[in-house]
């Protein structure tokens, strides 16, 4: 995470040297947008808990949640080029949902919430249409948001079950490549797609007493946000 901080911080600061030195255009802004999330290998993890499952199906389903927070854009002067620091809140995560054959059910939620600090580096091709490409850090502000429902004597012990699965698998910070297509308005306000792919472990298993399989865990996430710059500094 330190690392992720330090390139941040350094991107901020040359940026705006190179502001300094080449009379780059910066504005600043705030977005907000509805995302659609994954988790990869969550069943692999909790068929683990209990071989009875084997006779069973459980599938991932992808949750929906919102991306918001401030930017700022470092357009470079006689260039199509832009660099976009940006500091995010994110809601994300994935629902696992479980059949067997003797009628039992349950849903479980993974609801994470992340602080994310990154950058986009930016290309305009056509007037403001951009299309970008950059890697961002999520600090897991909630590791324990889980939930979980069943069909199981009216819910009695879903209680009990959730605290289970919250002793047992802790989420952790996640990072991800983002790659964006984007439209600015003359009017301030911007457009923006944006998809990205996790690529390190974002849950983790604990004591091997709660039976749990260690996989690598990955997000997806498919946002799009409506965004405002309010002007030039």
């Amino acid at each position: 995470m330190k690392v992720t901080l330090y390139v941040f911080i350094y991107t901020f600061f040359f940026t705006s040297s190179f502001y300094a030195q080449n009379q780059t255009n910066i504005t600043y802004g705030l977005k907000l947008g509805g995302l659609y999330s994954g988790i990869s290998n969550l069943p692999e993890n909790i068929k683990g808990r209990d071989n009875s499952l084997d006779n069973s199906t459980m599938e991932t389903q992808g949750i929906y949640g919102i991306e918001g927070g401030f930017f700022v854009n470092f357009k470079l002067h006689d260039t199509r080029v832009a660099i976009q620091p940006e500091i995010l809140f994110r809601q994300s995560g994935a629902k696992v949902s479980y059949q067997d054959t003797v009628g039992k059910e349950f849903d479980l939620g993974f609801h994470y919430s992340y602080i994310q600090l990154g950058a986009l580096y930016k290309v305009y091709p056509y007037e403001g249409l951009n299309l970008g490409f950059g890697a961002f850090y999520g600090i897991n502000i909630a590791p324990n948001a889980i939930s979980y429902t069943s069909n199981q004597f009216g819910g009695m012990y879903d209680v009990a079950t959730r605290q289970f699965y919250q002793d047992g698998l802790d989420g952790t910070d996640d990072f991800s490549t983002c790659f964006a297509l984007g439209y600015e308005l003359h009017q301030s306000i911007h457009f923006d797609l944006r998809y990205y792919l996790g690529v390190k472990d974002m849950v983790k298993s604990n004591s091997a007493s709660f039976q749990f399989i260690e996989n690598q865990n990955k997000s997806t996430v498919i946002c799009f946000s409506v965004g405002y710059s309010f002007h030039q500094w």
